[in-house]
């Protein structure tokens, strides 16, 4: 999809990649905030912390 540079296309393999992800993540016992929680570590640990609007988390 990035190859042809298409929006539509892009969104629809985004889709695809975030659904088998829930469903990895749903099998496992894992959700989103662990996601979430390990990004905001890795983030510590190079000391590049950057504060998103997004729900006012920090990640």
């Amino acid at each position: 999809a990035d190859q042809h540079e298409d929006k539509e296309e892009i969104i629809d393999e985004s889709c695809d990649l975030l659904y088998h992800l829930f469903v990895l993540w749903e099998n496992a016992g894992v959700d989103l905030y662990d996601i979430m929680k390990k990004l905001e570590e890795r983030d510590e640990k190079k000391g590049n912390k950057k504060v998103v609007g997004h729900l006012d988390k920090t990640f």
